[in-house]
């Protein structure tokens, strides 16, 4: 009994040992197990602690270079600060010496906003008109100055040339027509001036007109035009006796002379008749411009008086061989003109077209009736033309185009001056169409109401109102 216990303890500790042997087992591979991940998180804070060292690396590599770039702003900072400084400085120098400029120009200078509101005036300006900037700057220019006509008429505002471009128009130039600014004191002064738009980023923001005061201007247009009208007067004189012995010698009644001598005495007559008409010619632009060329309107049929100035010229047209037409409605009123004046229209229209047309050209002369009822006078020939870029000077005094100067040496440049004038002072308009070298389309457009009876020309303006260049 006693050895079958011994064995039965002896088999219980054996299995004691196996179950702590198996524990100690589980215990030390469990210990492994630790171990290994206490080696890998040894190596994962080895990593982090590296990993920790390059950022505190990267760290001061940055503080280094924004200190760096600090120090470099700091720098530019300073230099851009004195460049500001500089620049500010030269502006304001630009500023002063434009200011400088403006303010020593002659002329008057006026700036306006896209509303009429004055924004600057110069020196000149204040001078002229009577007003100090600070007086008007802001307000409208079309208020604060006023414009009057030859007539003293005030300009409307949709007529002042200062709205026209504010509008649109691209330039605007008065030189052929006086026009009078009122001043502060209400009195006036004649005017010429220019005026153009300011424009930013495609588009008007405002306007800049320059002005001048042309009173000496017209006073020297004055004394020349009496001075050609004295000399013209003097001139008729001794021009007359040279015509009448002329003629009396080519008629033979101081007796016969020869083919040579008839010869030379022609060219003195003609070239005294090319005297007499010039002569004639100066003192009617000295008549009109001084206001004393008598205008006497009576009832004139405008057909018949064309008729009678194509006749005269017939000749002139058969020496070139030139094809003339003539085409006159039916029922063309009579009106009320002078028919001198008229016919010296006329006259020199026609014989512009005759003398500047090539041989075997075509010349037509029509009259008819708008739907207005006034009446449309062309005149148009397949001639020379008239440049495009001088086509705004043809109505000038004593100006002649270049294509035909050397075509014709006998023109004068004061018979499309002189037809303007008249039929201007008609209340009517001449106008013409023209392309070089193919021909001109004159245009005389007159109102058939009735005029007074009797009247006196009133002087031409030579300043001013609406001469407008594109």
């Amino acid at each position: 009994m006693k050895s079958n216990n011994k064995i039965t303890s002896s088999d219980a500790i054996v299995r004691k040992l196996r179950i702590l042997a198996k524990e100690k087992e589980s215990i030390r591979r469990k210990l492994v197990v630790t171990a290994k991940q206490l080696a890998v998180t040894a190596k994962e804070k080895e990593i982090a602690r590296q990993r920790l060292v390059v950022t505190a690396k990267e760290k001061e590599k940055t503080r280094r270079k924004l200190v760096v770039t600090a120090r470099q702003l700091k720098r530019l900072h300073e230099t851009l600060e004195k460049k500001v400084l500089q620049r500010t400085k030269d502006l304001e120098q630009i500023r002063s010496r434009n200011e400088a400029i403006l303010t020593s120009i002659g002329d008057g200078l006026v700036v306006v906003d896209e509303k009429g509101k004055i924004s600057y005036i110069n020196k000149s300006s204040e001078e002229m008109l009577g007003w100090k900037t600070q007086e008007i700057v802001g307000k409208s220019m079309v208020e604060v100055v006023p414009r009057e006509d030859a007539n003293g008429l005030e300009v409307s505002f949709k007529e002042r040339i200062l709205t026209q471009v504010l509008a649109g128009q691209k330039f605007v130039a008065d030189f052929t027509n006086p026009f009078y600014y009122i001043r502060k004191n209400k009195s006036r002064f004649p005017a010429s001036s220019i005026v153009a738009p300011v424009i930013f980023n495609r588009k008007i923001v405002g306007a800049v007109e320059v002005f001048r005061d042309i009173t000496k201007e017209i006073e020297i247009d004055t004394a020349k035009t009496e001075f050609v009208s004295l000399a013209s007067h003097q001139l008729r004189t001794p021009l007359s006796t040279v015509n009448w012995y002329s003629e009396m010698l080519l008629t033979g009644d101081v007796g016969e002379v020869t083919p040579e001598q008839r010869t030379y005495l022609e060219e003195i007559y003609n070239g005294n008749q090319r005297m007499i008409d010039l002569v004639n010619t100066l003192l009617d632009v000295s008549r009109i411009e001084m206001g004393t060329f008598v205008v006497e309107p009576k009832s004139t049929d405008i057909v018949k008086l064309a008729q009678s100035v194509i006749a005269e010229e017939k000749l002139e047209i058969a020496k070139k061989r030139l094809l003339h037409t003539e085409i006159f409605k039916r029922g063309i009123p009579h009106i009320q003109a002078d028919p001198k004046l008229l016919r010296m229209v006329l006259q020199n229209l026609l014989s512009n077209a005759i003398k500047y047309t090539p041989e075997g050209g075509k010349i037509v002369t029509s009259i008819t009736l708008d739907t207005y009822k006034n009446i449309i006078i062309k005149i148009t020939d397949t001639g020379y033309g008239i440049p495009k870029n001088q086509q705004n000077k043809i109505f000038t005094k004593l100006f002649r185009a270049d294509n035909v100067i050397g075509k014709d040496t006998e023109g004068t440049g004061l018979g499309l001056y002189i037809a303007k004038s008249i039929i201007d002072q008609a209340g009517g308009e001449l106008r013409f169409e023209s392309i070089e070298d193919t021909g001109t389309t004159f245009f005389i457009i007159l109102p058939s109401g009735k005029k007074k009876k009797y009247r006196v020309l009133k002087p031409v303006p030579k300043y001013g109102m609406n001469n407008m260049v594109q």
